[in-house]
C-alpha cells in the first residue's frame, strides 16, 4: 500500500534498531525487529458475534478475522497488551508464543490529568437531575442499543429524573439507530450525545455526570476504566473477564445482555449513597493497583524497548 512504501522509505531513511506500533498488529512489515500493541478485541471474544442482528455482518467479520490472522500475525515480532487476560486469550485463541506477549499496564491521559486538576472544583454534576454517561463509539460490540430498554425498565424502578449521556455524533447512522429504539420504547426526550469529545476536554463529561456506564461485551483495554476512577465517578461495566480483571471491588457489574439487570444496578448506586462512595474509595485503590501513571507507562515502554533492541 502507499502508506506501507512510505513507512519503508522512513525506515530506511532512520535505519532504526526497533519499531514500535502501539495500536496494532499492522498491515506494515518492518524489516527489523518490532513491538506491536494489539487492538483487535473482537478476534479474542469471537462469540460476541451470536448477537449480531446480521448473519452477512457476521460472517464477513469472521472472514476477515482469518484474514487478519494471516496477514498481520506474520508482521509482528513481538506483541504488548494491557492485560493479563489479553496475553492469556492471546495464547489459548490465537496459538501465539507467550515468550514474545509482554504486558504493561494502560494508563490515563496527561491531559486528562491535568484538566481534571484544573475543573474538579468547577464542574459538578446538576441537582436536579441525574445524568449517566456512556462514553463509546457506536459499534455492535459496544452493545449500546440494549440502552433504551434498560432505560425503560430504570424509569420503573425510580421516579428520578434520570438521562443517558453519549459521545457518538448525531449525525450517524448509530446515533439515529439509538434514537430510533429509544422513541420507539417511549424514552428518547431522556437520551442525549455530546457528539464527539476531544480527549483533553472529555474529563468535564465525567465530572458533570452522577454515574459512568461501560455496556461494551468486548475491550483488549479501555480509557473509561481509569477516567472514572480518577475523575472519582462510580463504575456501572459488563460482568466479563476484561472488566473484573482491570475494576475488581471498584466497580458494580451486570449481566450486559439483560436490560432489567442493567436497570437495577443503576437504581441500586443511585439509591444507596454508601455503596456509591464506597465504589469511589475502591477505585481510588484499584487505579493505584492495576494501573500506571503516565509517566511510569512511558518507563515501562522504553524499558521493554530497550531489552528488545539488545535481544
Amino acid at each position: 500500500s502507499k502508506q506501507g512504501k512510505y513507512l519503508s522509505k522512513l525506515e530506511r531513511k532512520y535505519k532504526p534498531d526497533q519499531v514500535f506500533v502501539v495500536f496494532g498488529p499492522s498491515y506494515w512489515r518492518p524489516t527489523v525487529n518490532n513491538l506491536q500493541g494489539f487492538a483487535l478485541g473482537k478476534m479474542l471474544y469471537p462469540e460476541v458475534r451470536k448477537n449480531y442482528p446480521s448473519k452477512i455482518q457476521r460472517l464477513k467479520e469472521e472472514v476477515f478475522d482469518l484474514i487478519k490472522q494471516k496477514l498481520l500475525f506474520r508482521n509482528v515480532g513481538n506483541f504488548v497488551v494491557e492485560t493479563e487476560v489479553v496475553k492469556s486469550r492471546l495464547v489459548k485463541n490465537l496459538g501465539i508464543d507467550s515468550d514474545k506477549v509482554f504486558v504493561i499496564s494502560n494508563s490515563y491521559s496527561p491531559a486528562f490529568e491535568q484538566r481534571l486538576l484544573e475543573r474538579q472544583s468547577q464542574v459538578q454534576p446538576s441537582d436536579d437531575k441525574i445524568v449517566v454517561f456512556i462514553p463509546s463509539s457506536f459499534y455492535h460490540h459496544k452493545n449500546l442499543l440494549i440502552l433504551p430498554q434498560a432505560l425503560k425498565e430504570l424509569k420503573s424502578l425510580s421516579d428520578r429524573k434520570i438521562f443517558f449521556k453519549f459521545t457518538i455524533p448525531e449525525e450517524s447512522n448509530g446515533w439515529k439507530l439509538l434514537k430510533k429504539s429509544a422513541q420507539n420504547l417511549g424514552v428518547s426526550e431522556y437520551f442525549f450525545t455530546v457528539g464527539h469529545v476531544p480527549n483533553n476536554v472529555i474529563c468535564d463529561e465525567y465530572l458533570s455526570s452522577q454515574i459512568v456506564l461501560c455496556p461494551s461485551l468486548v475491550e483488549s483495554s479501555t480509557a473509561v476504566f481509569p477516567e472514572s476512577f480518577i475523575a472519582k465517578r462510580p463504575l456501572i461495566v459488563s460482568d466479563r473477564d476484561f472488566a473484573r480483571d482491570l475494576c475488581g471491588d471498584g466497580a458494580i457489574y451486570f449481566d450486559p445482555l439483560n436490560p432489567i439487570d442493567i436497570a437495577q444496578k443503576i437504581n441500586l448506586v443511585l439509591e444507596d449513597g454508601s455503596l456509591y462512595q464506597l465504589l469511589v474509595n475502591n477505585a481510588s485503590e484499584v487505579l493505584k493497583r492495576n494501573y500506571l501513571t503516565p509517566d511510569e507507562k512511558w518507563h515501562a515502554q522504553k524499558a521493554l524497548l530497550m531489552k528488545l533492541s539488545h535481544k
